[in-house]
């Protein structure tokens, strides 16, 4: 719970708030900032505040906050902004409490200029730190409430003074020693608790995001690889072909011959449009892909288990409590930090936008919208996928920096090329893919061509369940 009005006055009458100088402001989250102060007598102090949260409250800072783990916000935000241009270097002249209430003003003098600082610890959105002139016109303000009246600009209304305690507030069970340090202990530790609990379900939740995924990408290569997996079959009927070519009739569409392998009669389908020989050598081709197809696939399946199994190493280490509250928040703050290290993509204005895990794919459907993707959006670290020898829709994988690209993502990146893509009637496809630096677009040619080069194979076959997981999740975006 937050503290009450009792409360609030025993810790404000703790701190060297008077002549204390502000030497600098560091904001933490949107609800929390600490305030580093210095004093002639006591020294360099901390002042630490947090708004509208269950945990509202101020003290002063004698050790690390877990919410001081996380370090300042990446991007200052507005207020924070003010409070260096115009609060830092200011010498605290004040600090007084309205009677029976949570609001505490400090009055500042910044070489001559006085800036009124009202901190209102009230809870859900009556929570506010307020910057205001001599006559109390609001110069700045933590939160913009328009409903209050309470934006740049407007005058800030005290509230009608109370002449006693209505609820009759007490001050919590006493322990010896500061209050201030023990108001720090007991919400430092409920605020760990919560925090550590939140953070865990999110990196929980991740976890099993990105194990539901490499599970889904190991079985689709399992079941290639079984569908595959027959392979000799087809050099077996090429070489019964090859070896009574004699006995094989023009437009014939099928043929019985004595398999050697078992001595029994063997019923062989024919393509009666081909020629003896483009019959032999079609089971000879279909024997190649399917054996590469087979080793490719049985390649990548061991691969995707071994790092099924390890990022399932990972996220039972990560996801293992050390009972160190703190140290345990940055430890899975930093795994949740992962997801957002990266600039956010431009969503194009053409195409489709699509997630993959931490990467954004970006999705042209026809010639146009290829062109366009290729134009304005695609940057020469990303990668360009299309299908070989077939027309289709181009996909980018964008550039990650400091990652591989994994195979999840690129079978992602696979089936929505296959599926836009005339190909798609087929339900499989071979592909390329490489960086957009190293597509050469020939003089002259027509939208959307292009001319690959270092460019590597991948074989797909259309997964169903992985397009219905993506087209789905762009619904929703």
């Amino acid at each position: 719970m937050s503290l009450n009005w009792r409360e609030i006055a025993l810790i404000v009458e703790e701190l060297p708030f008077e002549d204390s100088v502000l030497q600098g402001v560091v904001q933490h989250d949107f609800h929390s900032l600490s305030w580093n102060f210095y004093h002639f007598q006591h020294g360099r102090w901390t002042l630490y505040t947090e708004m509208g949260t269950p945990y509202s409250r101020l003290h002063m800072v004698t050790r690390p906050l877990a919410v001081q783990q996380f370090t300042k916000t990446a991007k200052l935000q507005r207020f924070i902004q003010f409070c260096r241009a115009n609060l830092e270097g200011g010498r605290v002249i004040s600090v007084t409490q309205v009677p029976f209430d949570r609001l505490v003003k400090l009055v500042l003098d910044n070489h001559g200029k006085r800036i009124n600082l009202y901190l209102r610890f009230y809870s859900g959105p009556g929570a506010n730190i307020i910057a205001t002139d001599e006559n109390n016109e609001i110069l700045d303000l933590l939160y913009r409430r328009p409903g209050r009246d309470e934006k740049s600009g407007s005058q800030f209304i005290l509230p009608p003074e109370k002449t006693e305690d209505l609820k009759d507030f007490s001050v919590r069970e006493r322990v010896e020693g500061s209050f201030n340090r023990q108001i720090e202990d007991e919400y430092s530790k409920s605020s760990n608790e919560e925090t550590l609990h939140q953070v865990l379900n999110k990196v929980t939740v991740k976890g099993d995001r990105l194990l539901k995924q490499l599970e889904a990408t190991a079985n689709s290569l399992k079941r290639k690889m079984l569908e595959n997996g027959k392979f000799e079959t087809y050099k077996l009927y090429g070489d019964l072909l090859s070896s009574n070519i004699h006995l094989l009739k023009p437009h014939a569409e099928t043929i019985t011959l004595e398999d050697w392998t078992t001595k029994k009669p063997l019923t062989i389908a024919l393509e009666p449009k081909l020629s003896p020989n483009a019959n032999i050598t079609l089971f000879y081709d279909r024997y190649q892909k399917a054996k590469g197809t087979y080793e490719n696939a049985k390649a990548e399946y061991e691969k995707a288990r071994q790092e099924l199994e390890t990022t399932r190493e990972k996220y039972e280490q990560i996801l293992t409590l050390t009972g160190n509250e703190t140290k345990d928040i940055q430890r899975l703050k930093r795994e949740l930090g992962s997801e957002t290290a990266d600039k956010p993509t431009v969503v194009p204005s053409v195409g489709l936008t699509i997630k993959s895990g931490l990467y954004t794919l970006l999705v042209g459907r026809n010639a146009k919208e290829n062109e366009e993707l290729l134009r304005h959006y695609a940057k020469g670290n990303d990668y360009w996928m299309h299908t070989r020898d077939c027309p289709g829709g181009y996909v980018f994988i964008k550039y990650l920096k400091g990652k591989t690209v994994p195979l999840e993502v690129l079978l992602d990146a696979g089936n929505l090329a296959l599926v836009f893509s005339k190909a798609k009637k087929d339900g499989k496809a071979d592909l390329y893919y490489t960086q957009v630096k190293y597509l050469r677009k020939p003089k002259g040619a027509k939208a959307g061509l292009v001319l690959p080069t270092q460019e590597k194979n991948l074989s797909v076959v259309l997964d169903e369940g992985r397009l219905a997981r993506l087209l789905l999740e762009d619904e929703h975006a």
